[in-house]
């Protein structure tokens, strides 16, 4: 309190001093400007001009510098000296008429732009506290679907416009020019742009690897001036958003004795007498989730001369899960630099070191934490001390088995380590006015150690482990990259051509080395010296691309713009007869705002059509399929000995070659009064041909696998419409950006005919399926069609799994009163697998953002809305909460379940065994997956300049703190933890998207930061 006390005795010492500067800003054709932006520079003063061109604004002394910007002008700078009043003239800036952004291999000015680029900026990254990239353009870049995983240190599912196939969806990465991975070690802070490329014209450039969309990240540079400090920091506290209401102690007896009866089984002896667990009542929930903090501490010096720029930058980021055994902590070390050795030659390097820690979530008994949460039973303690352990969990007497997942999250290691080294260096020589040559050479080096480890315990009948489990994985890769680069820029009057030409080789090496063993001696040893049972494998998998790349780039007048780009690569990962892939595109611009027939619609400041058309590819198959493989681990009985032998598993096929997208992109950008309104629409088409796919063969020709071909094809279709607004008045200021995207995925074609089943869920063979004239992977089930109110109304309806002679019918074994009704497709009379139906599909119909920022002096909010719709979610955890199938722990919702004095419900009765299988992936458990979220809001407060100044004796030039919270808000029907559904571990990220096995929720977050400059 004293402090603030002291801060507003000098600032009001500060502005005693100050005085009123007034003037009129005019154009160079003398027609005056609303809306000029006026900032006292290195302050937050700062007004704009009134409807007239007027301004006024106090400023804090003679020596104060006015900064006068608008959109399309050359910014000036005015040193206020004596006067009192300024009259300013802003030139006309062609060329700032929109950023410079990133392209592949270059950047470009986004009036020339001709594809589909969205981009996001530092500003906009570091507004969102989240350990990875991918998270940090959730929502902000239409067409592009992020769902976050939830547990630290986990990377997002993105996908750009849709999914092209059945298998790796995955986008490129391209960071400083490196196609890289490794994306967690990447630090936000370091990130100075963000671009999507999403359309032929802007990601066929990329070749084989630009199928997916192509995401190019920027690492901060250096900027001509004296040495600047950065100081930023944040604290924060998350808890879980939402929890479960779970079945008590009583409310589970009694639940059980009702589910069992009607079987016809008895009660578990353990609920006749509860003994030692008479007074206990546990919600598992409180026990495994945990308020856990999140921090960021990030360091950085940049500057430069006329002949050095210098970035240098370290990070250090930790955050906890808000469930037990889960964390992410991260060290990071940036250093990018750029030396002008002459006025022709320019050096420069970028270098990321990194090392991250994580304690993974366990995934034990093929169950996640989740579920082993719910079906825990309420009086089990979680702790007993006289368990080897020191863990307690269910026995026979229970009549259940579910797993203690504190024992998991305390007992159970899961830890993975990895190190980075990601970085280039180059040479850039001016040969000739407008002709440049680089040289470029990177390195991706990583290298991985995973540890898992079990002690020996006995927490129960079920849950007993004589001895120590130890497993460790060392995996190394690394990635050289050679890139020769040609471009040449020239004006011939009013045309501008910019030339490019590229050669490099990229390859990479992928070694894994793994060793388990037992030890039923002792815990205390945690390595695989002297263990039993020991066993080692490993494996080595090696890759290489060779690529040749030219561009043109043509405009007249900057009004008529052409681009064009071909790209032909060789890589290692296909057949001898198609290692060459060729990927042409082509694009075309008119800006209609540069027509003279424009010139009197004022209030039009850009006005561009825009139409591309190319070819991407993907090469993401894995590496040798088209390759037959020797099975070696097999053996036969010869002359009455057991002999080892090798066969072939599958069929090679030597004509594999690349799956093809076909883009097209139609696109408007609109800019009014002067950009102060802009708004970007865009038409794609993306049609994947060739994809890859196992063919079916018949089992008589002896092969364990199918070979791989190309028999595909898949067609995204949609829209893109991004929008903003600034508004300027006085010391208020003010920005609205929104986005939205819209997608329709189908499956034209699988060439063999067959179908593509997803995992199976609880005993059916699958859960989704992939066929023609559908969308990849949709839900697959049955449509609950209400509930039988009796045992007659049961046996007249259409068969559901019953025996053919009814007069045998057991309505405790069979269908009776109080299951579900499933319906009909076929009109059959029989309720079968013929029955099953599209239920829905996991790609949001549209995904949206809205992005609002506003200041007033020294004041700044901040609020970030991201949204999907028309999704469906299968709530998989509700079959353990709500299935009824066996005796668990299970949601309050089955107080609510049939019974004969107990009919207007949706709840099916409890039977053990569940003999009508009412908890068959059916519309019972399909919700809607949509949801609004209020991403980040964020409050935040800088120290006016003139009181730094004078209370830190110009050492400290900006000084902001701020409070922020993250998924403060969510709207959705989802009756689960958390709407944002990726997938389980283990499965297709393709195929099994959006099946909620109890995915770890995201969290809701509050935290307080600063930031200093010095």
């Amino acid at each position: 309190m004293l402090t603030l006390v002291l801060l507003i005795f000098v600032a009001g010492s500060s502005y005693a001093q100050s005085r009123n500067v007034s003037g009129v800003i005019k154009s160079s054709t003398g027609e005056t400007m609303p809306g000029v932006n006026v900032l006292v520079k290195g302050t937050t003063i700062g007004t704009a001009s009134d409807i007239d061109g007027n301004f006024s604004l106090t400023v804090p002394s003679d020596e104060s510098i006015l900064v006068f910007s608008f959109i399309g002008y050359t910014s000036k700078e005015v040193l206020v000296g004596n006067a009192s009043e300024l009259d300013v003239t802003l030139e006309e800036d062609l060329s700032s008429l929109s950023e410079v952004v990133v392209v592949g291999y270059g950047t470009q000015e986004r009036a020339k732009v001709t594809g589909a680029i969205s981009s996001v900026g530092s500003e906009e990254i570091r507004a969102l506290p989240v350990a990875s990239l991918a998270s940090a353009i959730q929502g902000r870049a239409a067409g592009v679907n992020v769902t976050n995983t939830g547990s630290p240190g986990t990377n997002p599912i993105v996908r750009i416009r849709g999914i092209g196939t059945v298998g790796d969806n995955d986008p490129l990465y391209v960071i400083d020019g490196m196609p890289a991975g490794g994306l967690n070690e990447i630090n936000p802070a370091d990130i100075e742009s963000i671009e999507v490329l999403k359309d032929a014209s802007t990601a066929a450039i990329y070749g084989s690897r630009g199928a997916n969309g192509v995401i190019l990240v920027t690492t901060k540079k250096g900027k001509k001036g004296k040495p600047l400090v950065t100081m930023d920091a944040y604290y924060g506290s998350q808890q879980a958003w939402k929890t479960l209401d779970i079945l008590n102690r009583d409310q589970y007896i009694a639940f059980g004795r009702e589910l069992l009866a009607n079987a016809g089984d008895d009660a578990p002896a353990r609920f006749d007498n509860l003994g030692e667990f008479a007074n206990n009542d546990i919600d598992y929930q409180d026990e495994m989730f945990r308020t856990a903090p999140i921090q960021d501490y990030n360091l950085g010096i940049s500057g430069g001369t006329d002949n050095v720029l210098y970035n240098f930058s370290l990070g250090y980021f930790a955050q906890e899960g808000i469930m037990r055994g889960t964390d992410f902590e991260r060290v990071s070390m940036r250093a990018n630099t750029e030396y002008k050795v002459n006025n022709r030659v320019k050096i420069g390097q970028t270098l990321t070191i990194a090392y991250s820690n994580r304690n993974i979530e366990p995934f034990s008994g093929g169950r996640s934490q989740l579920e082993h949460i719910v079906k825990a039973v309420p009086y089990i303690p979680v702790r007993d001390a006289s368990r080897p352990g020191g863990f307690r969990a269910s026995d026979r007497v229970d009549g259940t088995d579910p797993e203690n997942p504190v024992l998991n999250a305390e007992l159970r290691d899961n830890n993975s380590q990895e190190y980075k080294i990601l970085g280039s260096a180059y040479v850039s020589v001016n040969i000739l006015k407008g002709l440049d040559y680089k040289f470029l050479v990177g390195l991706d080096v990583g290298i991985g150690d995973n540890f898992q480890y079990a002690p020996s315990f006995d927490a129960g009948d079920f849950s007993v482990s004589p001895f120590a489990t130890i497993s460790k994985t060392k995996t190394n890769f690394v990635s050289p990259l050679f890139s020769n680069q040609l471009t040449y820029e020239k004006d011939f009057g009013k045309h501008h051509i910019d030339l490019l030409g590229v050669i490099e080789r990229q390859t990479s090496t992928f070694t894994s080395l793994n060793g388990q063993g037992q030890n039923s001696l002792t815990n205390d040893v945690r390595e695989l010296q002297g263990v039993e049972n020991q066993t080692t494998t490993s494996t080595r998998t090696e890759y290489g691309l060779i690529s040749y790349v030219g561009r043109v780039n043509y405009d007249y007048a900057q009004k008529y713009l052409v681009s064009a780009s071909i790209r032909r690569d060789g890589g290692s990962r296909f057949g001898p007869e198609n290692k060459w892939g060729t990927f042409p595109s082509v694009s075309l611009g008119w800006r209609i705002s540069e027509e003279g027939f424009m010139k009197n619609l004022a209030a039009v400041s850009d006005l561009k059509l825009r139409a591309s058309y190319g070819e991407t590819g993907n090469d993401r198959i894995g590496d040798y399929v088209y390759q037959a493989t020797i099975n070696s681990n097999l053996f036969y009985n010869f002359d009455e000995n057991l002999l080892t032998g090798s066969t072939i598993s599958a069929l090679a096929n030597a004509d594999l070659k690349w799956e093809t997208t076909i883009m097209k992109n139609l696109g408007l950008d609109l800019g009014l009064f002067n950009d102060q309104f802009n708004l970007s629409i865009e038409w794609f088409e993306n049609t994947t041909e060739d994809m890859i796919l196992g063919v079916p063969i018949p089992p008589s020709l002896g092969y364990d696998g199918a070979p791989v071909a190309n028999v595909g094809t898949v067609r995204n279709t949609g829209f893109e419409v991004t929008a903003g607004y600034q508004l300027r008045s006085g010391d208020f200021q003010m920005s609205i950006d929104g986005n939205m995207g819209f997608i329709n995925n189908e499956l034209i074609s699988l060439g063999t005919g067959n179908t593509i089943f997803g995992p199976g869920f609880q005993g059916d063979a699958a859960l989704t399926l992939t066929e023609e004239g559908q969308p990849i992977a949709y839900f697959l089930g049955w449509i609950a069609d209400g509930i039988f109110q009796s045992n007659e109304e049961a046996q007249s309806a259409p068969r559901q799994n019953l025996p053919d002679d009814l007069i045998d019918y057991d309505p405790t074994i069979h269908t009776a009163g109080g299951d579900i009704r499933f319906r009909d497709i076929n009109n059959d009379g029989v309720i079968n697998d013929l029955d099953r139906v599209n239920l829905g599909h996991y790609l949001p119909d549209f995904t949206y953002g809205l992005n609002v920022n506003a200041s007033y002096k020294g004041f700044d909010l901040t609020m970030f809305w991201q949204g999907v719709s028309g999704n469906e979610i299968y709530n998989g955890l509700r079959y353990h909460t709500e299935g009824m199938t066996r005796l668990f722990g299970a949601s309050d919702v089955v107080l609510d379940r049939w019974t004969p004095s107990n009919t207007n419900t949706d709840v099916p009765r409890a039977v053990s065994g569940d003999p009508n299988r009412n908890a068959r992936a059916s519309t019972r458990f399909l919700e809607d997956g949509s949801y609004l979220r209020l991403k980040n809001i964020s409050l935040g407060y800088s120290i006016p300049n003139a009181v730094l100044q004078t209370w830190s004796k110009g050492t400290i030039s900006k000084l902001r703190v701020y409070v922020s919270a993250q998924n403060l808000l969510t709207f959705t029907q989802y009756t689960g933890y958390d709407p944002e559904i990726g997938v389980r571990t283990g499965i297709n990220s393709t195929l099994g998207t959006g099946i909620d096995f109890g995915q770890f929720p995201a969290a809701r977050t509050i935290m307080g930061g600063i930031q200093l400059a010095f």
